[in-house]
């Protein structure tokens, strides 16, 4: 009961930032109008807003997040990685949130430490730096220094941070359910799935052994190159609340000038670093997804060194392929192989005109490929791509975003560094090798092995499933399913018109039959001011319902 009264009255603040923005038709069009009275509908309906003039309708969307708070925010940063389902001007301006959350106080992280741990600070460590280092929504980080001598840095989660997601959750979850007939309306046709992908993402962050996980499965891989350094995870201090990290060393990748007091090359550093990202996307599949300059260090001997495993990208060998094959129609201007490989690569694609859209991929190629090297520009590719994705609703794995994101990342690391920077020219000789790999004697074994066991477990199983369709007709007891879409929108609003109809009818009979009375006027009757009782409460009735009426249109506009 508490939840449910506490749900409302977040509900309640959501409405009035919804208004604060002047977004009143997104509360008028959806269930959200069922908590505004009918009088309230119509003021604010012709109610002027400064909003309205001085900024235009995705940066008032981003203010409404802003005032939200930091779940929206990170649910915000979020979709700004998926172009297939915003479109372009939003994610724009979802890229600009950022989530200032002060830090929590040292003693109550200490006091969360050994809560966690089941140790005293001084047990642990040999030294706590009570100054952060870094700040989020979900916690905050201290260096430290381990017993052993160790330097380490340690990540604390915020007091009630759990509770806090969840609860949030619960209200986006059924802030959605209650726009959903508006969010479909704009073209976003899956809401609720955007949720619950959000949700488990949340869900994971909440849980350092998650990134504890994620840090030693890129040991496990990548501790035989000297040239990539992880930082190392100390499991035996770490919980679900509290992780524990190698601290690392090392200055920024593009601090130039730290750069050139080492005397490293700037161009050999680029090309280390995109090698070294390509590695992972396409020989491994396992890649760093949030490859900003804060997360590169260098070190003084050219090591590249990754921290921050947060947000971690996962291809499998059928996405490596694909992805080759696309890079590589791109880049031999073969824009209907481009076409194919973009709809294998897609989870769902319903392209009604299939010539339209090569026609588009062969604009981009053509624009993307006269451009001198210093022009090329990996984001731009990007940006034309998933323009290109939500213009034919194309659904695509979310990894494929990721890795797209950080491809464009590192291009504008790599021309900081080196001006003339070309990725392209480093990720052509792995298209070649992947699609050398993808059609060897060894791959086609394995897919005619793969394929063969599938058709073997269908010819095994289809006439026991045969025999049981059968005998489910015999016995009449085979059922289907037919789920029409937007069905129960309609069957709602034949139910609000019919109300209406009905309301309508017995309206005009009170009037009629009052208005019958009282020329009638028989004698026997009494009467109120010469009008016939029966008359007077004929048309208080009536008028009523005709006051009901307006409100009942009001709220089922």
């Amino acid at each position: 009961m508490f939840k449910a009264v506490k749900n409302i009255s977040r509900i309640g603040e959501v409405i009035n930032i919804l208004l604060k923005y002047s977004f009143e038709d997104v509360i008028i069009n959806s269930s959200l109008r069922k908590f505004i009275s009918a009088k309230k509908q119509v003021s604010f309906q012709y109610a002027a807003n400064d909003f309205l003039e001085k900024y235009n309708r995705w940066e008032r969307i981003r203010m409404v997040i802003e005032e939200m708070g930091a779940t929206a925010i990170k649910l915000a940063q979020y979709l700004s990685n998926r172009p297939d389902i915003l479109p372009e001007p939003l994610i724009k301006e979802f890229e600009k949130l950022q989530a200032n959350v002060p830090p929590f106080s040292t003693i109550t992280a200490k006091a969360i430490i050994e809560k966690e741990t089941g140790q005293k600070i001084e047990d642990l460590f040999s030294y706590f730096d009570n100054h952060t280092i870094g700040s989020a929504s979900i916690g905050q980080v201290h260096r430290v220094r381990l017993k052993s001598g160790e330097d380490a840095v340690i990540k604390v989660q915020r007091p009630q941070a759990e509770e806090k997601v969840k609860t949030d959750l619960r209200l986006l979850r059924e802030f959605v359910k209650l726009t959903s007939g508006y969010f479909q309306n704009i073209g976003i046709l899956n809401p609720s799935e955007i949720v619950d992908v959000f949700e488990e993402m949340m869900l994971k962050e909440l849980d350092y052994t998650t990134e504890a996980r994620s840090i030693l499965r890129f040991h496990k891989i990548y501790d035989r190159y000297n040239s990539l350094k992880i930082p190392k995870p100390y499991l035996e201090y770490s919980t679900s609340k509290v992780l524990v990290l190698e601290f690392i060393s090392g200055c920024k990748i593009t601090d130039i000038e730290q750069i050139k007091k080492w005397g490293l090359s700037r161009r050999r550093i680029a090309e280390k670093g995109i090698k070294m990202y390509l590695m992972q996307i396409f020989k491994y599949g396992l890649f760093h997804a949030d490859p900003h300059p804060g997360n590169i260090l260098i070190y003084p001997n050219e090591t590249i060194a990754l921290i921050d495993f947060g947000m971690v990208g996962r291809l499998t060998k059928k996405q490596k392929f694909q992805i080759s094959d696309l890079f590589f129609a791109l880049t031999t201007q073969d824009a209907k192989a481009m076409a194919t490989s973009i709809r294998r690569l897609s989870v769902k694609s319903e392209i009604e005109d299939f010539a339209s859209f090569e026609n588009d991929l062969q604009e981009l190629i053509d624009d993307f490929i006269i451009l001198d090297v210093g022009e090329l520009n990996m984001k731009e590719l990007v940006i034309r791509l998933q323009k290109i994705f939500f213009k034919y609703k194309l659904q695509m794995p979310g990894a494929i975003f990721l890795m797209f994101r950080a491809l464009s990342i590192l291009d504008g690391v790599g021309k900081k560094l080196y001006p003339k920077f070309n990725p392209l020219k480093y990720i052509k000789p792995y298209t070649y090798k992947i699609i050398r790999e993808q059609y060897s004697i060894n791959n086609i074994k394995s897919e005619l092995q793969f394929s063969f066991a599938q058709m073997s477990s269908l010819f095994y199983s289809s006439p026991v499933d045969l025999k049981y369709i059968i005998e489910k007709i015999r016995s009449g007891e085979l059922k289907t399913n037919i789920s029409i879409v937007g069905f129960d929108t309609f069957i709602k609003k034949i139910d609000v018109f019919t109300n209406k109809l009905v309301l309508s009818i017995i309206t005009t009979a009170l009037i009629l039959g009052s208005s019958i009375i009282t020329v009638a006027k028989p004698e026997t009757m009494p009467t109120v001011f010469s009008i016939p009782i029966f008359s007077v409460v004929g048309i208080a009735i009536a008028t009523f319902l005709i006051l009901w009426l307006l409100i009942y249109s009001i709220r089922h506009k």
